[in-house]
């Protein structure tokens, strides 16, 4: 830093004088004029990204205005200073980015199993519906009857009993015999 502030404050060390000085709004924008540019073209190095880049400047000069009462700064190492911190948040975006493309390919690798077993199950679905279809025809004809007035129109045992012109109890008998053939012909399928 080139100018004198009135914030500037002398320290002696062993052998020579350090000068530190504490930021107000003459000695910000002077260091902001003196190192944006240079900042900037260190974080669209890394970032390649115009508004990456300014982004990342704005957040350091906004944290150097924020902490101006606390910081004490060296004249002879503000640029290194500054330029640590601009490396600092682009390791910080780094690492967030590396933890997003994580998380986006755990997500993905979730869906695509999810994906798997629902085709899986579909599959399955559709092998079961047949061999189901298959159980139903070769039932004797009553029972079949009885089976798909009540499976697949939802009749209930009554109703059946009155469109077949049959009692309950039939129903009955013919629906246990229906279900035991099915799945007796279904035990090669997982309970799940």
């Amino acid at each position: 830093m080139t100018h004198q502030t009135k914030n500037i404050v002398s320290e002696q060390s062993s052998d020579n004088k350090i000068n530190l000085f504490r930021i107000d709004e003459e000695s910000f924008l002077h260091l902001y004029e003196c190192y944006w540019k240079k900042l900037y073209q260190l974080g669209y190095k890394y970032l390649g990204d115009v508004y990456q880049a300014e982004g990342l400047i704005q957040e350091v000069f906004t944290s150097l205005w924020q902490r101006r009462d606390s910081l004490l700064l060296n004249e002879d190492t503000i640029e290194n200073y500054l330029v640590r911190a601009v490396r600092f948040r682009i390791s910080r975006i780094y690492s967030d980015e590396v933890r997003k493309v994580k998380k986006m390919d755990e997500l993905q690798q979730r869906q695509a199993a999810k994906d798997n077993n629902h085709t899986e199950q579909e599959v399955l679905y559709r092998f079961l519906r047949e061999d189901v279809d298959k159980l139903v025809s070769s039932l004797p004809e009553r029972c079949k009857m009885v089976y798909l007035l009540s499976r697949e129109k939802g009749l209930n045992n009554r109703e059946i009993a009155v469109n077949l012109l049959i009692s309950e109890k039939t129903v009955e008998n013919q629906l246990t015999k229906a279900l035991k053939v099915i799945r007796k012909g279904l035990e090669k399928y997982p309970l799940s």
